[in-house]
């Protein structure tokens, strides 16, 4: 997974009431995968595009019944579905990142549960690393078995910048602001943000919220509690952001820089940025797009940094867990969920995932992640899922479409100084959820 299929941006009013009243499903069009032929739709810019169809093949021989596997680019695929979905007629199953969107869709009885199939299963849902599986749980509820790698996010820094400068990389919050004016009083920008990308704003939001408050912290936004946004944690946690913004560990150009144009990453590997915070897709693109400072061990990574007094644990992740594919609800649903449990959740399906040198959120792969091509990296995100006690999905998954994007919008102008920690809590509150 990489650049943005990472989100699941808002969508019209219109489709969303048409998910959920009966009274104007009939104005929408009949999704295609109306006939006998079982369907799966999902986006073309992932692994997906390469695993999906040697398991829909797998399927076919194993039942003799026919299944289409579609894909189509991320934004146009995001709003098919929806269109689909309300018209009563969606694809048998469909790709997505869990949260709030989903949660939409389960709402309005489009999702099939898998938790009875599992617990007549019980090595179907051990499969999986517990920590990936919040994006799907919901109310003791199953509602999709990952499908995609795992992403956290990382903070990767250049060895050879910290080594010129006499540095050791942070792992704590304090060692990274105390790096800071070293980095640039020998020429360095300390981080690179892609701040042209408002969703780069975001990782550091989750992240040092979560070392902060704690997971419990946005949960309590999840849960629609009053006052919520208001948590005195949170908003210190955004003091402290700002505080970073006006030390200079950005540079004076991030709001021009690009992360889905690998600017970001590429002031790290050219050797003008000492850091970045990014999820774990960026290793792939550096590998790429520098794959000598890479396979030449001048990449470094760490978890994000520890705050100290922080209520967060620092081992607690945020990013993607992964991405998942559920079954709709429908006359083949029976079939859909044959074809997640069989195929989708097969050793074949996870090993084609380490073969695309990607980490799959499942158990006991540890010795295989040991002689795969670059293990250290894959080793190190596999640990990091394994040990987590939390992991955080991003907050614009986890949120309906609506809230996400308000989200997206404040984080900017709090980046941007042109609103204060206790006014982005303000306006987050006062925002419809």
């Amino acid at each position: 997974m990489r650049g943005r299929v990472r989100r699941l941006c808002a969508v019209g009013t219109a489709i969303l009431v048409a998910l959920v009243s009966t009274g104007c499903t009939a104005l929408l069009p009949p999704a295609e995968g109306s006939n006998a032929v079982l369907t799966a739709w999902a986006i073309s810019a992932g692994g997906e595009e390469e695993l999906l169809p040697p398991a829909a093949e797998a399927f076919e021989r194993r039942t003799g019944k026919p299944i289409q596997v579609q894909f189509f680019q991320n934004d146009p695929y995001k709003n098919k579905l929806w269109v689909s979905m309300g018209s009563g007629n969606p694809p048998d199953a469909i790709f997505g990142w869990g949260g709030g969107p989903l949660k939409t869709f389960v709402d309005a009885g489009k999702i099939v549960d898998l938790a009875p199939q599992m617990r007549a299963d019980p090595q179907w849902r051990q499969r999986f690393l517990p920590s990936v599986m919040g994006p799907v749980d919901q109310d003791g509820h199953t509602y999709g078995v990952p499908i995609g790698s795992i992403q956290p996010v990382v903070l990767f820094y250049n060895k050879d910048v910290f080594e010129s400068v006499g540095l050791q990389p942070p792992r704590t919050w304090q060692q990274l602001t105390a790096a800071v004016p070293r980095l640039q009083q020998a020429g360095y920008i300390p981080i690179s943000l892609g701040g042209a990308d408002a969703w780069t704003y975001l990782m550091w939001e989750e992240a040092l919220v979560d070392r902060v408050a704690g997971p419990e912290a946005f949960q309590a936004v999840l849960d629609g509690k009053p006052g919520a946004w208001q948590n005195p944690d949170i908003v210190r946690a955004n003091r402290m952001l700002q505080d970073l913004v006006q030390q200079g560990a950005f540079g004076d150009s991030f709001t021009s820089t690009s992360a889905e144009l690998n600017q970001q990453t590429a002031l790290v590997t050219s050797g003008r940025a000492a850091m970045t915070l990014h999820l774990g897709s960026a290793y792939p693109t550096m590998l790429e797009n520098a794959p000598d400072f890479v396979r030449n061990g001048r990449l470094g990574w760490l978890p994000f940094p520890a705050v100290e007094g922080g209520r967060g644990d620092p081992a607690n992740l945020f990013g993607n867990p992964a991405t998942f594919m559920s079954a709709t609800t429908g006359p083949r649903q029976d079939e859909a969920v044959d074809f997640l449990r069989h195929e989708v959740s097969s050793p074949e399906y996870s090993e084609g995932t380490i073969a695309r040198g990607e980490v799959p959120p499942v158990v006991g792969i540890e010795d295989r992640l040991r002689t795969a091509e670059n293990s250290d990296w894959l080793l190190f995100v596999y640990d990091l899922a394994k040990n987590a006690p939390h992991f955080q999905q991003s907050w614009d998954q986890a949120l309906p479409p609506g809230p996400a994007q308000n989200l997206l919008t404040n984080l900017q102008k709090l980046f941007l100084e042109q609103i204060t920690a206790q006014e982005f809590s303000s306006e987050m509150e006062e925002s419809p959820r």
